[in-house]
């Protein structure tokens, strides 16, 4: 192989390496303290006031009630940014789990 077809290497330098393993260090610090505010009791109860509101907007959007599905948006846009405070991740919503051994209907 000559010299111009060798690829160039990025050296990282120690401040750089120090610098992604404090932001590293950062995000399972709030990892933990995310895991550990949905284990709370207030955690558990917030989430499955989350979950119901969502379990709402479906029958209410499968219904074609507009004024309800208005109404619970703007209750789950305030839950979320109460999530987003605890720093707990929001549920999906919308997202539907295939099951293995389960054909289209």
């Amino acid at each position: 192989m000559t010299q111009t077809a060798k690829k160039a290497r990025n050296r990282r330098s120690p401040e750089q390496i120090v610098a992604d393993l404090e932001a590293e260090i950062a995000r399972v610090k709030a990892r933990a303290a995310a895991k550990e505010a949905k284990q709370s009791d207030q955690g558990k109860t917030f989430l499955v006031a989350v979950k119901s509101v969502d379990k709402a907007l479906r029958v209410a959007g499968d219904a074609k009630d507009r004024d309800m599905v208005h109404a619970l948006e703007a209750a789950r846009a305030a839950l979320g940014k109460h999530l987003v405070k605890m720093g707990v991740r929001a549920p999906v919503t919308g997202a539907t789990r295939k099951r293995a051994g389960r054909g289209e209907a």
